[in-house]
């Protein structure tokens, strides 16, 4: 798969959680839990419209979108049916589980914004230092 190949699914991938996290959003009952629920959205937001820009970060985004947002579909799921029961005890500790795990990805989620900007810098930097290289033979070796 090529990069714009890989990069257009990738914006679907995410236009497709955020779609699902707002619908997901609205059957949460927890105000704290929709707070954070609406935070980690937007940080999503803001990971879609940073890989828009840049081209890079593959491997990140690829375990990202896919190991990641699903086990937290599965944790967002059991909170959501639990919510509605009247297991109080469980659903503390699904609820303490679920704000540790939304914690945890927009951690991550800060870590592959910080990543795709510098591997393309990093890519244009070693393009650059070839560059100049091949420069500087060609004059060396009178190709100029």
């Amino acid at each position: 798969m090529g990069i714009e190949e890989k990069k257009d699914l990738h914006m679907k991938q995410a236009a497709e959680y955020i779609k699902y996290f707002r619908e997901a959003e609205e059957r949460i009952y927890d105000k704290d839990v929709r707070e954070q629920m609406e935070l980690l959205i937007r940080r999503l937001q803001d990971l879609r419209d940073l890989q828009y820009w840049f081209d890079s970060g593959e491997k990140e985004l690829d375990r990202f979108y896919d190991r990641y947002l699903p086990m937290l579909n599965m944790v967002l799921e059991n909170y959501i049916k639990l919510e509605t029961s009247w297991n109080h005890n469980e659903l503390k500790k699904v609820r303490e589980k679920l704000t540790k795990t939304m914690a945890e990805f927009m951690d991550t989620m800060n870590v592959i914004m910080e990543i795709l900007p510098q591997d393309e810098m990093s890519d244009s930097k070693a393009e650059q230092k070839a560059k100049q290289a091949k420069e500087e033979l060609d004059r060396r070796t009178g190709r100029f």
